[in-house]
């Protein structure tokens, strides 16, 4: 439901002529015959010193500046105003005051007999709550995907240096795009997932007298455990491309490492990220194999910079002994199918937060824009009621004790621009409290919808 907002055209007049049409309408309290002569006992005891008008506990700080020339506003009502209101009282009042008072006196005296309490419809509509609702902080980024307490995740990325990784391609060094690759996939990684990072082939040279120490250089520089974002990109910049290509090598590491990582409960996942085919007299076939063979049912992933096809040829068939898959230097890294559910639940979680809020926000608009008009209705209506008590009141005089015509219309004139005054102060607050109400709504609906839009897009480009 779309709330609207107030077009005001034409607004003024159709008060007026609805005031006009109804107020004939209106019995007038004072009309009635007195049928029942006010006794000296009776009159004596209908003064306002014994009238007994319970006054409201709601104070006004400030007067607002629409009313502030208003009388009786901070006295709240009068002896006999609002549930107070008793013409048998009130009459004894009115034959007390002198038949030449002038327009002010008579004024005030009729406002201190009858004035409506203003105050808390005054006070709810100056202190009204616009607010609409908090936004929670959501189901989280790509970080906050979880791994289940019941699950062990350990992810080995084993990070080709050979001297041929710092050969250039489009877009830069394979070696800088490699590390790039390798801290986006890192950093996107669930919350609770353990991560390892061996490189191989950084030491020595790639020419044929350092063939056996580069063969031989396989380390573990980030050792298995939880992801800490300074400590892992420290161990990035540890190493330079230098040497030859122990690719079997750097997979029999990662068995031992991940040896005592077993179970049902367990899922250990091996990213081999390289330019080329293995150099070190090595066999990565089986190496892969044994990896996902054995009992951590290792699924070993290759990642190729850059590889001829030979080369893309040869990596693919380790990725298939590994019983993973082979991905070229332009694809995502992204994590596997163990995540994919993970990733579409997230996803799913920042739909349905989006459309909690935003109804959220919707209903508690509505509520509150109803909430205005309805404190706006009640200040109109006692506004009205009280003029037209005053009125009565006025022509009762003129009619019954012969009051100054002059007097009573100036008297009757300042009744109507009260009346005016009051009714449109509560039109206009009620008007600018709707639209404060509905602006903000729109602002937290755009919110939650961009905040959705941005997390899901990252999902997306995650997966």
């Amino acid at each position: 439901m779309s709330l609207p907002k107030l077009k005001h055209w034409g607004t003024g007049w159709l008060i007026a002529a609805l005031i006009l049409s109804s107020g004939c309408s209106l019995p007038n309290p004072f009309a009635e015959t007195e049928k029942k002569e006010v006794s000296p006992t009776e009159a004596k005891e209908s003064k306002p010193e014994g009238s007994g008008k319970s006054e409201s506990s709601v104070q006004l700080d400030q007067v607002p500046s629409a009313l502030k020339d208003l009388q009786h506003i901070q006295e709240g009502a009068g002896h006999y105003g609002g549930d107070a209101y008793d013409l048998n009282k009130i009459r004894p009042e009115l034959k007390r005051i002198p038949k030449y008072v002038n327009a002010d006196e008579l004024y005030k005296r009729l406002l201190n007999l009858m004035a409506e309490d203003y105050r808390p419809s005054i006070h709810a509509l100056e202190t009204f709550d616009t607010s609409i609702i908090d936004v929670t902080d959501g189901p989280g980024g790509i970080r906050a995907l979880k791994v289940p307490e019941s699950q062990e995740v350990n992810i080995m990325i084993l990070l080709d240096s050979s001297g041929s990784m710092a050969d250039k391609v489009k877009g830069g060094v394979k070696m800088d795009l490699a590390k790039k690759a390798v801290k986006e996939f890192v950093s996107n990684m669930p919350e609770g997932a353990n991560v390892s990072l061996v490189v191989y082939g950084h030491k020595g040279s790639n020419a044929g007298a350092d063939k056996k120490v580069s063969c031989g250089s396989t380390e573990e520089i980030y050792p298995l455990g939880a992801y800490d974002g300074k400590t892992f990109q420290s161990s990035l910049n540890k190493f330079k491309p230098t040497g030859w290509t122990p690719l079997a090598g750097s997979m029999r590491l990662a068995q031992e490492k991940l040896a005592s990582h077993t179970g049902s409960n367990v899922q250990n996942i091996v990213y081999v990220v390289s330019d080329g085919v293995e150099t070190c007299d090595g066999d990565p076939v089986k190496a892969a194999e044994q990896l996902n063979e054995s009992n951590m049912k290792a699924v070993v992933n290759i990642i190729g910079f850059d590889v001829d096809n030979e080369g893309q040829k040869a990596l693919k068939e380790v990725a298939d002994a590994g019983g993973g898959t082979y991905k070229t230097v332009g694809s995502k890294v992204g994590l596997q199918e163990y995540f994919k559910g993970e990733y579409d639940r997230l996803y799913d979680q920042w739909g349905k937060w989006a459309r909690d809020h935003y109804d959220k926000a919707q209903y508690v608009a509505s509520i509150k824009y109803d909430r205005a008009g309805d404190l706006k209705q009640v200040l109109y209506e006692q506004a009205e009621k009280e003029k037209h008590r005053l009125y009565a009141a006025t022509e009762y005089l003129k009619e019954k004790h012969d009051f100054d015509y002059d007097v009573i219309s100036e008297v009757q004139s300042r009744i109507y621009e009260r009346r005016d005054t009051l009714q449109g102060y509560s039109i206009d607050q009620r008007d600018a409290l709707q639209t404060e109400v509905i602006d903000r709504r729109d602002q937290i609906q755009n919110k939650i919808t961009h905040k959705r839009d941005t997390e899901q897009n990252e999902i997306s480009n995650s997966r």
